[in-house]
């Protein structure tokens, strides 16, 4: 993340869920294995097939632990939560001033602290289908104030 993943251009996250595994995969954005159902989801009608694409970066196997009671229905959140909102206020107590102070008086710091998505694609969970696509594609980072 940061400085490294802005460097090679962003890349490409997937996820798969299921009641046994929860499995992520990413490549950079220009990493020539990047599956063409990844690289070209948001215009497939195919099902996706997440055996073919190799070892998932990170994989996480129910070994016990109830994966449908525990992980409900998902919402993707983009957040540059500077002072901790999604942390639970987790702004170090050794950092000069408040975290509002520090980003109010240090706009410099933050320069390069934007998301730029240019897709999200997702998938019905019955079957992979990709009948259920929920796409939006823009050229120019959007700004939030």
């Amino acid at each position: 993340f940061g400085p490294p993943l802005n460097a090679v251009g962003g890349g490409w996250y997937a996820m798969e869920r299921s009641a046994s595994f929860i499995s992520v995969w990413f490549w950079s954005r220009n990493d020539t294995s990047v599956p063409d159902e990844v690289r070209n989801a948001a215009g497939s009608k195919n099902k996706v097939n997440p055996a073919s694409w190799g070892t998932p970066y990170a994989n996480f196997v129910n070994n016990g632990c109830d994966f449908d009671g525990k992980f409900k229905p998902q919402n993707i959140i983009f957040s540059l939560g500077l002072c901790g909102d999604w942390a639970d206020d987790a702004y170090p107590c050794d950092c000069p001033s408040t975290c509002v102070d520090n980003v109010n008086n240090n706009p410099e710091g933050f320069k390069d602290a934007y998301w730029d998505i240019a897709s999200l694609t997702v998938f019905a969970p019955a079957s992979m289908a990709a009948r259920h696509i929920h796409h939006r594609r823009h050229h120019q980072p959007t700004l939030f104030k």
